[in-house]
């Protein structure tokens, strides 16, 4: 079946949901009063609903007084029921899977999956792909890579649970139907997961694209790790092109030999594609790629330096499209073409809103207002009740009813050793001023404490140094200045807990080696976002760092 046909089969299946979204923006407060409602009836003779007595909530604000805000924290003891087999926990529903994601910042947490909350995630994904294909039509004429996540060594034995751990594939959350659009226009098979080896998980993936002449769209999440892949074209450009030749798979790391031979079985060989990949620049991306036209990654918040970058250095002609806000827990937004910010997924969860301006009452989808900023708070049918996601948005405009939002950090993201509580919006907002003022176009950015002679001080790791001599001497104090507007920070210095902030200049290579070295520490590779502010020490060892 020709990629065109699947494709138009797959934005036939989502035209439902995609009117459903058009529909609902018309009524707001409604659509989402409905939503929250359907939850609690589903879950009200579950343990969580027996104990704040789901069937008796008859509106929104008894809902919010009688069901406290919540924190995973909260959900421990319900998911450690739900992994020794006891049914109807934190819903009626029975659990499919629990999702383990570490995020950023955080420890490893299991996510309760339900069928109800995957019907939730394609309520956002379906409108999405729909709009997309309206207007960028010739995405319908080739295959697509959707970023695929190995699963790393930490994750493959969490402890004994009655109900299966993981999903098998980054798509597993969409629909039966919809799967099987997918596995018929992926570019790289979802088996390539399986691989534990990064180098080598890498270099398979890079070889199943290579053979893949039509791609018209690429999907991760992390635009970092996209960069990494594209950079190891150059360096592997020979033997991928060598093992295109013979159908083999030989790359720099381990993998498990059944594995390998699967995936050789698999591994199309093309005469004419091999011949025009020789005569071609393994810099020369849209050389390799002719007929790519979209990619879709993170670029909001601390990715918006890394997205900038993997559209400069590798796309400059190729459109670039920020993903909505998603996480393991619940689908908040989606984009829409042309449009600023992304579409809150009003379909998909209930929604309150913590103004960050210090009011602790929630607010409302309907209630948001413009160039206002907010803490998520999500009620999902997954069983998380009033769940603080810890995720800051802004809204910067309406789509109709419906707040258009923009990621702009996350609200538990601080380091904090000695008191200084240095958040990773103030630090990006710093040093991204930092560097616009300096005109210092760095690719890499990221800031860490550094233990030095027993003594502690926060230092800018980044890619690029100016030349001047004088300038170099009064960066650091600058940065250490613009630090210090942050009152606790400033109060560590004058103390003496901290020293004067440093820069040190990294290799080349530096987001790879960060990349790598969460990826040991056992973190999903669709959970690494792109981090500015890292509360661990020893990076300067990592990074291959020296003072500038």
């Amino acid at each position: 079946m020709k990629p065109v046909t699947v494709n138009r089969y797959w934005m036939a299946s989502c035209f439902p949901d995609w009117m459903r979204y058009k529909s609902a923006r018309f009524q707001l407060e409604k659509t989402q009063k409905k939503l929250l409602h359907r939850i609690l009836t589903k879950n009200k003779y579950s343990q969580f609903g027996v104990k704040y007595s789901f069937n008796s909530i008859n509106s929104t604000k008894e809902y919010q007084k009688r069901v406290p805000l919540s924190t995973y924290d909260d959900y421990v003891d319900f998911i450690k029921s739900i992994c020794n087999g006891r049914e109807a926990v934190l819903t009626e529903e029975a659990v499919q899977l629990l999702e383990p994601t570490s995020g950023s910042i955080s420890s490893n947490k299991l996510i309760p999956y339900t069928a109800a909350l995957k019907k939730d995630f394609q309520r956002g994904v379906s409108p999405w792909i729909f709009d997309l294909f309206i207007h960028l039509p010739k995405l319908m004429d080739g295959s697509a890579y959707w970023s695929l996540s190995p699963v790393p060594k930490a994750t493959q034995s969490i402890e004994n649970s009655c109900i299966p751990i993981g999903f098998e594939s980054d798509t597993s959350y969409l629909s039966n139907h919809t799967k099987g659009f997918m596995k018929k226009i992926m570019a790289v098979p979802d088996r390539v997961k399986m691989i534990t080896d990064i180098s080598s998980f890498q270099y398979v993936t890079l070889l199943f694209l290579l053979t893949r002449s039509d791609l018209r769209l690429v999907s991760v999440w992390n635009p970092t790790f996209l960069s990494i892949l594209l950079d190891c074209l150059s360096e592997w450009w020979d033997s991928l092109l060598n093992d295109l030749s013979n159908g083999k798979i030989n790359p720099p790391g381990e993998i498990e030999y059944r594995l390998k031979n699967q995936l050789e079985l698999e591994l199309m060989q093309d005469k004419n594609r091999l011949q025009k990949l020789k005569q071609i620049d393994p810099r020369k991306i849209q050389s390799i790629w002719p007929n790519l036209c979209l990619v879709s990654c993170w670029a909001d918040g601390n990715a918006t330096l890394f997205s900038e970058t993997l559209q400069k250095k590798y796309l400059p002609d190729i459109l670039i499209q920020g993903k909505g806000l998603i996480a393991t827990e619940g689908f908040m937004s989606f984009p829409l073409w042309g449009r600023e910010g992304s579409a809150l997924s009003i379909n998909s969860q209930f929604f309150e809103f913590l103004p960050l301006d210090g009011v602790r009452e929630t607010l409302l989808a309907h209630e948001l207002e413009m160039d206002g900023q907010y803490e998520v708070v999500i009620t999902t049918s997954g069983g998380l009740y009033r769940y603080q996601l810890k995720d800051q948005i802004q809204v910067v405009g309406f789509d109709k009813q419906v707040p258009m939002i923009r990621f702009i950090g996350k609200a538990e993201s601080v380091s904090d050793l000695f008191g200084e509580k240095l958040s990773e919006g103030f630090v990006n907002g710093i040093v991204q001023e930092f560097l616009k003022v300096h005109d210092l176009d760095a690719t890499f950015i990221m800031v860490a404490p550094e233990q030095d002679n027993g003594r502690y001080r926060y230092t800018l790791f980044m890619d690029v140094v100016p030349s001047d001599a004088y300038q170099k001497r009064e960066l650091e104090s600058e940065l250490d200045r613009r630090l210090r507007c942050n009152y606790h920070y400033d109060y560590c210095r004058s103390l003496g807990q901290l020293n004067k902030a440093k820069i040190r200049l990294v290799s080349t290579d530096a987001a790879k080696r960060v990349l790598e070295k969460d990826c040991k520490s056992g973190m999903k590779l669709g959970d690494i976002k792109p981090t500015i502010l890292r509360s661990t020490t020893g990076w300067s060892d990592i990074l291959n760092g020296r003072n500038i």
